[in-house]
């Protein structure tokens, strides 16, 4: 086990472009955010004293911000040494499969929640979005999807209960 001193040693010693590139990832999400900070400062936070449209762009872009410069300080500071890839891997993982839907399922889990919201309202419309992200990143327990479900049904009956407008639809039109 090597003493921080010494791995503070390894650190300096590295060289600054590798550190920069491991960085990378991280500086883009933060550029990334500085352009939808920017976006969001065209949008007025608050309207009277209600909330505006740009509030929560702009609280989401600091956040992507934040998470992009942490994302890039660990990484600029991380000085383990790369590990070669092993020789002979299996051509395909045992959950490559799962993973190949998983894109399509989020995407289909979007545009289920936004067609589904106006007929049903938003406590059923985020349990059948969930469920189906969930099928598509491979979840195949059904006591475990059910349970992941329920919870995201629940808290999203306690924030629209709690939070969210009394105008706000979040049981189906009967």
């Amino acid at each position: 086990m090597t003493s921080q001193a010494e791995h503070a040693r390894r650190i300096l010693r590295s060289a600054p472009l590798l550190r920069l590139g491991r960085a990378v990832p991280g500086l883009a999400l933060v550029l990334t955010g500085l352009a939808m900070l920017i976006l969001a400062y065209g949008q007025p936070a608050w309207l009277d004293a209600h909330v505006g449209p740009g509030l929560f762009a702009q609280l989401l872009s600091k956040g992507v911000i934040a998470l992009g410069a942490i994302w890039a300080a660990f990484r600029a500071l991380d000085a383990t040494p790369r590990r070669p890839a092993p020789c002979a891997e299996p051509a395909e993982p045992a959950d490559a499969t799962a993973q190949r839907w998983s894109g399509p399922a989020l995407l289909g889990a979007v545009l289920l929640f936004a067609l589904s919201l106006p007929a049903f309202g938003l406590v059923i419309s985020a349990g059948l979005a969930a469920t189906l992200a969930a099928i598509g990143a491979g979840e195949r327990n059904p006591v475990a999807l059910a349970v992941t479900v329920c919870a995201l049904v629940v808290m999203t009956m306690v924030i629209g209960l709690t939070l969210l407008p009394p105008t706000a639809p979040l049981w189906p039109r009967l």
